[in-house]
């Protein structure tokens, strides 16, 4: 009787283990396709890491910045990261736009000579910042569909000079 009812308390206790991870499942899953614009087909999660760099001048009791240069790379499958472009620019955008130094960045010279009596702004604002990422974004994650692998790495440097920002793609294997 005793060995009966073992198997039974073992065979209850299997089953309430069951629910609980198939709710817990479904219930989490559930929760997240509400967030995740991602379908079911576009399995693979994206990584997005960033490296900086920056550099001080110290001279006669004042500070002044010197170089500096951001790096993003994104990583992820070529399905996941076309169908979370957007996702991956606001991303982006919402990290360099909390940079100390995004009122830092020059724009590119002018070649034409100005009789104006004031000096241009040599730094570029915030809105051309945000396009230039856009752009350079999208047009590499728009150049992962021609690669020949499954997964892609994008790297994308943005320093001091706008006119230098670039993004570039790679396929991986694997």
């Amino acid at each position: 009787m005793k060995t009966n009812f073992s198997i039974l308390l073992t065979s209850l206790l299997g089953i309430s283990l069951l629910a609980i991870v198939y709710v817990s499942f479904v219930g989490i899953n559930n929760s997240f396709s509400q967030i995740d614009a991602v379908d079911a087909t576009h399995e693979s999660t994206i990584h997005i890491t960033k490296h900086s760099s920056n550099s001080y001048a110290l001279s006669k009791g004042s500070s002044q910045i010197g170089t500096f240069d951001t790096t993003y790379t994104i990583l992820g499958s070529v399905s996941s990261l076309q169908a979370s472009k957007d996702l991956i620019t606001s991303t982006v955008i919402n990290d360099f736009d909390k940079s100390p130094f995004i009122g830092y960045v020059i724009a590119p010279t002018s070649k034409s000579k100005s009789n104006s009596p004031t000096l241009a702004n040599p730094f570029v604002d915030k809105t051309a910042i945000n396009l230039k990422i856009t752009n350079e974004i999208h047009s590499s994650i728009d150049s992962t569909h021609k690669l020949k692998t499954k997964n892609a790495v994008i790297k994308c440097n943005f320093g001091m000079e706008i006119s230098k920002w670039n993004c570039v793609t790679h396929g991986l294997l694997g």
